[in-house]
């Protein structure tokens, strides 16, 4: 009932614009296979392309196949991987967080970090309990990748005064959960 009220609530402004013919089909058929309307559709493509797309692109970030990732961190030992994403962590993430957010905090980190699984279709979930985040991670990116991601959210996590524990890996997927460090 909350988000349907918070629909209701949200501004919104009438536009009319021109779609190639084709470009619209293709849309139409989203619409259909997504079970969604046209409306909502192109708020969605508009939003991942304002709020993500144009951001990470301006930011330097790149898109690389999965294979070819997944060769590159499993060929990498696990320690090189970790200490990239230290490097990483102290700069390029943080850099990316300010010129994202203006800020680094634990909501802009966890956003940040979805709306990046989100684009590289990594299916990402924060379950809240207990005062503690767990977030739960499946992937197909390779043995290495975990450890990539766990040390660049860690050091990012540091700095806002929070800090990853119970971090678990299996072969598709892992889980960590995030503390305050006062605890």
């Amino acid at each position: 009932m909350a988000l349907q009220e918070n629909r209701i609530l949200k501004k919104t402004d009438n536009v009319s614009i021109r779609i190639d013919s084709k470009l619209s089909a293709k849309l139409h058929e989203k619409c259909e296979e997504q079970k969604i309307s046209l409306n909502t559709l192109i708020n969605h493509i508009l939003e991942k392309q304002v709020e993500w797309n144009d951001l990470a692109y301006e930011m330097g970030w790149i898109t690389v196949f999965r294979s070819t990732f997944r060769e590159l961190l499993d060929s990498t030992p696990k320690e090189t991987v970790q200490k990239i994403a230290l490097s990483v962590g102290n700069g390029d993430l943080k850099n990316s967080l300010n010129y994202f957010y203006g800020h680094v905090t634990l909501e802009s980190i966890l956003d940040m970090f979805k709306k990046r699984f989100q684009s590289m279709n990594v299916q990402f979930r924060i379950i809240h309990s207990d005062g503690n985040s767990k977030v739960v991670i499946q992937h197909d990116l390779g043995k290495n990748w975990p450890h990539l991601i766990v040390t660049q959210m860690n050091t990012a996590l540091n700095d806002v005064g929070h800090r990853i524990i119970n971090d678990e890996y299996n072969k598709n997927g892992f889980s960590f959960e995030i503390a305050s460090v006062e605890e």
